[in-house]
Parts: structure tokens; C-alpha cells; sequence
């Protein structure tokens, strides 16, 4: 995708997220009951389908406690827009993704899909190097975490015969 048409992929891809993905009620949210879920979301739909989703708020307290001074304390509704915010973002960054997953003609999007859309939605220079380098190294410790792992098998199985 080119700078001419990362303004108008926004709106489209947020209008392809709404229009492919089934209306789902946000199970996710551990602060409100299912049936009251589930009224909300039939009551937020119109004519178009209603996505939400939010990460749990034991994982955003988590990622807050890490990213902050210790002397920070957040409030409950912070906390909870932090949740709305994320889960928007991720909702967003998937449907770009699979924008470029679809213009590669597959159905699988893969990290390089990701990496697009980061700098897609212009967090490129910022975000776009650090999350490069934490694939480098992801993919790096899962490489070595598999020899490890045949390396033992290797000894279990040649230790049997004897």
C-alpha cells in the first residue's frame, strides 16, 4: 500500500472489519454479565455488524505495572479504557494485516503482514524497528528452544536401547 492510500484504507478497513466478522457479545469483559452482553450488542447494531472485544483487565493491569513508575496508580475507569483502547487497536491492526495478507493472496496472515500494517498506520518509526527486533529474537529462542528439545529426544531415545 502506498502514503496515497493509507487515507483511504482507514475507513475501509474499519468498514471490511464490521462487515466480515460475526456479531459476537463481549464475553471478555469479566466486570459485566453475559446477558447484559449480550442486550448491548444487540442494541449497538444497526444495519451493519458490531465488533468488541477487550483484553482482560488482569492482563492490562499487568502490561499498566510494568509500563509505569511504581508510583503510579491507575484509576478503574483508566484502566478500563486502556482495555476499550487496545482492543480497538488490535481489532484495527488485524484488519489491516489481513488487508495485506489478502492483497499476497492468502488467507493466512503472517508477522510480515503485521509489520506492514504497523507502518501502514504510522507506527512505523517508531514501533515498526523494536517489533522487527523482537521477531529477530522471538523466532531466534523458538529455533533454539526446538534443537534443545530434539537434542533430548535424541538422548531419551539413544539412552533406551541400551
Amino acid at each position: 500500500m502506498t502514503d496515497a492510500t493509507a487515507t483511504t484504507t482507514a475507513p475501509v478497513a474499519a468498514e471490511a472489519l464490521s462487515e466480515n466478522i460475526d456479531s459476537t457479545p463481549n464475553t471478555t469483559n469479566n466486570n459485566v454479565p453475559n446477558s447484559a452482553t449480550k442486550a448491548d450488542t444487540t442494541a449497538n447494531t444497526t444495519s451493519t455488524t458490531h465488533i468488541e472485544f477487550e483484553p482482560p483487565q488482569a492482563c492490562i493491569r499487568r502490561l499498566l505495572k510494568t509500563a509505569l513508575p511504581p508510583s503510579t496508580n491507575v484509576a478503574k475507569d483508566a484502566s478500563s479504557a486502556f482495555s476499550r483502547a487496545s482492543g480497538i487497536f488490535v481489532l484495527y491492526l488485524t484488519t489491516c494485516a489481513n488487508d495485506f495478507a489478502r492483497e499476497g493472496k492468502r488467507s493466512t496472515i503472517i508477522a510480515k503482514d503485521v509489520l506492514n500494517a504497523v507502518k501502514e498506520l504510522g507506527f512505523g518509526e517508531d514501533f515498526g524497528d523494536t517489533l522487527e527486533k523482537f521477531l529477530e529474537v522471538h523466532r531466534r529462542e523458538e529455533t533454539e528452544k526446538k534443537k534443545v528439545k530434539e537434542r533430548m529426544k535424541e538422548r531419551l531415545s539413544g539412552g533406551a536401547g541400551d
